[in-house]
């Protein structure tokens, strides 16, 4: 192997990098663990060189500096659409968690996610935690990769970023939130009947605090309800689940 051929290949595997390297910076399947950022590069370029073998070199003929900083820069902008279908597919557990909080009253306090560094709701980091271990039980992973390794035969290196379709995934994320309410559905419709049963009591019996009485009903109910309904909520983890895949493939398609 001559000089050239190194040079295409390191080449290769740098572009390759950058657009595998985008999920594990961005997406919550990966981020959601402090992985060291050693073990982080090996990975990726191990990765890199693994899917970069079957590449099409043909446009690495004419290499100059502007020509692959201008690829780098596609490279990370499709990584990056690629992540944001995982993370707008994913924030809808965090979007139904984050709902039930506020019903139930955890939004007064915060929690700070030590992965992230940033303030987490509580309910919405349970959820979140939950769909990513899922997603690896059901082998989630080695389908994002597989998609992943396609995405470079769909999007080859040097194309440009207005060749996905972002007008699809631009789209995809107004369904986060009929995903996120339809995950916690039957909490909030609980909840909601409290409410109204706290407004009704408030107004027959004023001198009764029921402001605190219905922060303890609406945890404990919260809580028993949500444990009975997680177990048939199946069916709409694997539609989230499906709907990330079905928007990766019109994003590259």
């Amino acid at each position: 192997m001559d000089f050239s051929s190194i040079f295409i290949l390191a080449i290769g595997i740098l572009l390759t990098s950058i657009r595998i390297g985008m999920l594990f910076i961005s997406t919550p399947v990966f981020a959601s663990v402090k992985i060291p950022a050693p073990a982080k590069v090996v990975l990726v370029i191990g990765l890199a060189l693994a899917m970069s073998k079957g590449l099409n070199a043909d446009g690495f003929s004419s290499i100059n500096l502007s020509w692959l900083i201008s690829v780098m820069i596609s490279e990370v902008l499709i990584g990056a659409a690629i992540a944001a279908t995982l993370i707008a597919g994913f924030a809808s557990f965090s979007i139904g968690g984050r709902l039930l909080d506020f019903q139930i009253g955890y939004g007064i306090s915060g929690l700070v996610d030590i992965a992230t560094r940033s303030n987490m709701p509580l309910l919405g980091s349970l959820l979140s935690m939950t769909a990513v271990l899922i997603f690896f039980g059901l082998d989630g992973h080695w389908a994002l990769l597989q998609v992943v390794k396609l995405s470079f035969d769909a999007i080859p290196i040097g194309s440009s970023i207005f060749d996905l379709n972002l007008a699809k995934l631009i789209a995809y994320f107004g369904s986060c939130f009929s995903f996120g309410f339809a995950v916690v559905a039957p909490v909030v419709l609980c909840l909601f009947l409290i409410d109204i049963g706290m407004a009704f009591m408030s107004r027959s019996m004023p001198q009764m605090n029921v402001f605190v009485m219905s922060l303890a009903i609406k945890v404990i109910v919260g809580l028993i309800v949500l444990a009975m309904s997680v177990p048939f909520a199946g069916g709409v983890v694997k539609q989230i689940f499906e709907s990330i895949f079905n928007m990766l493939n019109h994003l590259l398609g």
